[in-house]
């Protein structure tokens, strides 16, 4: 069923508002920033803070509430948004008209902000953001609307995103009777939408042109800054540790790939295999081969790496033998995080995290470890209940109970570039993608992550590169 048009008197309520301009203070609105508990994008969040506390100041308002995801809840699934919605709605609704959702990332101009949502009557039921949509139908959405994938619209969080406080009323007494059904939370943006949306009987998102990732005009009231993150000088490459996971029957096709694209990047690199091939080389951990899961050889990994020769490299990265990953900007993305600190980095999934699941590092992009956090996981119990168990997943549900959570990057990619939106990947530097089904991966590892095209990305402008997609 395709999402139904919204009725003709909604659709011209934004226009008609425009005339009638709504009476919206800044103490109406309460921002919450998607941060994350780790210390580099705790300082991230908080300049954020500053940002528009000062910029509320400047306007000699009533203060605004500002809200940090990380500290509203200490319950594993709070990045996923949902399950904080009734308590957004007990303890705001009676005095707020909007939750304005963004990243560490968004730069916000406040006063654009509220001529922007002046627009909407806050009385009604309003889902609001800079809409995205599938080109072609894809794995990490499920297939959804395979017939006509452009017809389903949803928001690209990084433009930011509001929920009027009807909706938000609206959508926890939906909770409150039923409880969430996904067991996975892959593609949070897509998934809200779909929630919202409620196969037809719900709310579609309303496009906001105001709502910007790239800055193209005085009328954004958001935008996105999009370069790679550097703090201070990059990582050293004899710092990373690079661990690829292959069998004896993917030798001769996927490893050739990996040789003529990124290999060459990295200063330490090793093939893990269920076969010793002196040609390559790779290294046989014993582990027997499994069709599915891997976990018994990710195990072996990470205690070779924490017991044998490697003691001065602080950095593990775990990938499979058709992940495509540019080193050298996670060696910018590394200089970022505290080696010190338990770092478990990657693109984040969850797993049942509305009935006390845990969140995971999906492998397929690759799985970044500081030596800290390897040294906890294994002075542990937590371990594999079988050779083949999920890696990534059994990782997860270690690392929750250690109490390290997973740092999310959006830079690394489980799936391909034709399985993303354009408009998403134009504001991206992309650290990593996944899969050589039906793509030429050569074309796309230079295409996309070549250290070269990484200049090109960081000297032109969004825009550019928009018309480069």
């Amino acid at each position: 069923m395709l999402p139904p048009a919204r009725r003709g008197r909604r659709l011209a309520l934004p226009a008609l508002l425009s005339l009638l301009t709504c009476s919206l203070d800044l103490k109406e609105i309460v921002f919450v920033i998607q941060s994350q508990s780790n210390s580099f994008h705790v300082k991230k969040a908080e300049q954020l803070k500053q940002s528009i506390l000062k910029q509320s100041t400047d306007l000699t308002q009533e203060m605004p509430t500002v809200l940090l995801l990380h500290q509203l809840a200490q319950q594993e699934g709070a990045w996923t948004i949902l399950p904080l919605l009734p308590h957004f709605s007990v303890t705001y609704s009676r005095n707020s008209s909007w939750i304005f959702f963004c990243e560490e990332d968004t730069r916000i101009q406040i006063v654009q902000l509220l001529e922007t949502l002046r627009r909407y009557d806050p009385s009604k039921e309003w889902f609001l953001g800079k809409a995205l949509h599938d080109e072609e139908s894809t794995i990490i959405h499920h297939y959804a609307f395979s017939e006509n994938p452009t017809v389903f619209k949803y928001p690209d969080l990084a433009a930011g995103w509001a929920l009027s406080i009807p909706l938000v009323n609206k959508l926890t007494k939906r909770l409150k009777s039923e409880s969430l059904k996904s067991d996975f939370t892959i593609d949070l943006k897509h998934e809200i939408a779909l929630y919202i949306w409620d196969g037809g009987d719900g709310l579609p998102l309303t496009p906001v042109p105001e709502f910007c990732t790239d800055i193209v005009g005085s009328s954004c009231a958001t935008s996105f800054q999009s370069s790679l993150p550097l703090c201070g000088n990059p990582v050293k490459k004899e710092d990373i540790f690079v661990a690829v996971k292959t069998c004896k029957k993917f030798h001769g096709d996927r490893i050739p790939i990996v040789k003529q694209t990124w290999a060459g990047q990295a200063g330490h690199l090793e093939y893990y295999s269920d076969y010793a091939d002196n040609s390559i080389p790779t290294v046989d951990l014993g582990i027997p081969n499994t069709d599915r899961g891997h976990c018994g050889k990710t195990f072996a990994i990470l205690e070779r790496f924490l017991n044998h020769s490697h003691d001065k490299i602080p950095w593990l990265v775990i990938v499979d033998d058709d992940t495509l990953i540019s080193i050298s900007r996670l060696r910018h993305l590394l200089s970022c995080y505290d080696t010190r600190e338990p770092v478990f980095l990657g693109e984040r999934y969850g797993y049942g995290l509305g009935t006390g699941g845990y969140s995971y590092v999906t492998g397929g992009g690759g799985m970044v470890f500081s030596k800290e956090a390897i040294r906890r996981l294994l002075a542990s119990k937590c371990r594999c209940y079988s050779n083949d168990a999920p890696d990534d997943m059994v990782l997860g549900m270690c690392f929750s109970g250690l109490g390290i959570p997973v740092t999310h990057s959006p830079l690394f990619h489980q799936a391909r570039p034709v399985d993303y939106p354009k408009d998403y990947l134009s504001h991206q530097v992309p650290v990593s993608f996944h899969k050589h089904w039906n793509i030429d991966p050569v074309k796309v590892y230079f295409t996309w992550l070549a250290p070269d095209e990484e200049d090109r990305a960081r000297q032109q402008s969004r825009r550019g590169l928009r018309e480069e997609l």
